[in-house]
């Protein structure tokens, strides 16, 4: 955990840099996530900021593209040889969002973007034949609060190398979260 936290800040520092030059007021997300198949627990800090493009009627039915640039330990909970590693990454979002009801406001997301890791394996028994990898993402959540600042949701993320490079054995993060919009 000592090299968690130098990194955290220079990934938030980072983040809130590029969230400085965005069109909306962006969200800081803390999540938890876990890979039951390979035993890794994550833990993640995120920006979530809207990219400007909005398509649909604010009232109503809203889709949205937004940028995330996210910063992540994954602990491994099994295997030999054990070794964490940090995944740093950036996600283009498209979000389907439903307004029109009192205080809450339903979404769909979906994305892909690229990782880079620190390292190539948890363990000795999974280990991956690049640190670049993809992460794919489908999630659902809410807005909620008195100017929809807070934000809960659950994705599943599937992160591999899209096969450049055996052994590839793709990691699936079952991950919970929550946001706030400044």
């Amino acid at each position: 955990m000592g090299l968690l936290r130098p990194r955290l800040f220079a990934a938030a520092a980072l983040a809130a840099g590029l969230a400085g030059a965005a069109h909306a007021d962006p969200t800081v997300q803390a999540a938890f996530g876990r890979d039951p198949s390979h035993g890794i627990n994550k833990y993640e800090v995120a920006l979530n900021w809207d990219s400007g493009f909005n398509w649909g009627n604010p009232d109503s039915w809203l889709l949205r593209l937004q940028w995330e640039v996210e910063l992540a330990e994954w602990f491994p909970q099994s295997g030999t040889n054990r070794h964490n590693v940090t995944e740093f990454g950036f996600t283009p979002l498209l979000r389907l969002e439903k307004h029109g009801f009192a205080g809450f406001v339903p979404f769909l997301e979906v994305g892909a973007g690229a990782r880079l890791l620190s390292s190539t394996y948890t363990s000795d028994e999974h280990r991956s034949g690049t640190a670049f990898q993809f992460g794919d993402i489908f999630g659902l959540g809410a807005m909620f609060g008195a100017r929809n600042q807070f934000e809960a949701g659950f994705r599943f993320q599937h992160v591999s190398n899209a096969g450049i490079k055996e052994p590839n054995p793709g990691t699936n993060f079952y991950t919970g979260y929550v946001r706030y919009r400044f």
